[in-house]
């Protein structure tokens, strides 16, 4: 299975890192970073340099998104996510807390119900009915409003 894991400026470090390292965990599977540019700067000015950039999404099995407050911003950015729907054919699209902003902006969400902590229920709720779960799958679109036991668990099961 072929994941890719999407940067973007102010993505949160933390949130990345831990994905990344629990994915690698899983030999069947190929963990790649991509983004839209040569250059992420975190959410703390952490300048990071994605495995492979500037390309299409098309053919990774599994997209995840992480958390990170520039996606509040990026959810409007009609160039950043037209690149991040080159990867709609992607079986399996995840998302963490703020990340479900981003999936909303490409349309991923219409018709679908997702989740998000507290404070950004509203933002969320302008592509989608709102959750009030930590988790929440539908139809291979995953959202986590953070990382945790049940979120690892999900993962176990999809990627087993």
């Amino acid at each position: 299975m072929k994941v890719g894991i999407l940067l973007y400026d102010k993505v949160n470090l933390l949130n990345f890192a831990q994905i990344h390292s629990f994915l690698r965990t899983f030999e069947k599977i190929s963990v790649k970073t991509y983004a839209f540019k040569a250059e992420i700067i975190d959410e703390s000015g952490i300048r990071l340099h994605p495995e492979i950039y500037g390309e299409s999404l098309y053919g990774i099995d599994m997209m995840v998104v992480p958390d990170g407050i520039g996606a509040l911003s990026l959810r409007y950015d009609e160039i950043f996510l037209s690149w991040v729907r080159s990867g709609s054919s992607a079986r399996i699209k995840m998302c963490f807390d703020l990340g479900a902003l981003v999936f909303g902006g490409a349309g991923f969400l219409i018709g679908k119900e997702a989740c998000i902590r507290g404070g950004y229920k509203n933002a969320l709720s302008e592509y989608c009915m709102v959750n009030e779960a930590k988790l929440c799958d539908v139809d291979g679109v995953i959202s986590a409003s953070e990382w945790g036991e049940e979120t690892r668990s999900r993962l176990v099961e999809i990627l087993g």
